[in-house]
């Protein structure tokens, strides 16, 4: 495992024994899949995009790339999300947005990243926004 850029020191011991408790009652196997991580965060119905970072955030915590997240690596993603330095949470960030991994955040994965949060208007909206604009130029 090495070090995952956490410092898992920084969460208490009593944190520790809650943090392991909840990870064996969601995962009593001790390894959480990326099936799994779905059913536990209750994801489904989700368009492709939301569903591509979704699958990212996995591959982000599984960070010997074992396609299991282990114990670990469930605390160092907690540490990180909780306790995490503003450096390091914003190289995690840019991490899952690089989705090709080329080091860059191209015009792409931008736009993957304002549809995915629902930034843009779905066709739904666009489509009343008309209607209303439609009504109010006979009006």
């Amino acid at each position: 495992m090495g070090n995952h850029g956490s410092n898992l020191e920084d969460i208490l011991a009593e944190d520790m024994h809650h943090w392991y408790n909840k990870f064996m009652r969601e995962s009593p196997s001790g390894l959480i899949t990326l099936f799994e991580l779905k059913a536990i965060l209750g994801l489904k119905g989700m368009n492709e995009n939301a569903n591509s970072y979704v699958d990212q955030v996995f591959f982000t915590f599984d960070m010997d790339g074992d396609g299991y997240i282990d114990f670990v690596e469930y605390i160092a993603a907690i540490s990180l999300l909780l306790k995490g330095e503003i450096n390091q949470k914003l190289k995690w960030y840019f991490k899952l947005f690089d989705q090709d991994g080329n080091g860059k955040i191209d015009r792409d994965e931008l736009e993957t990243i304002f549809s995915t949060a629902d930034l843009r208007r779905s066709d739904a909206e666009s489509a009343e926004l008309e209607l209303l604009e439609e009504k109010s130029g006979r009006d």
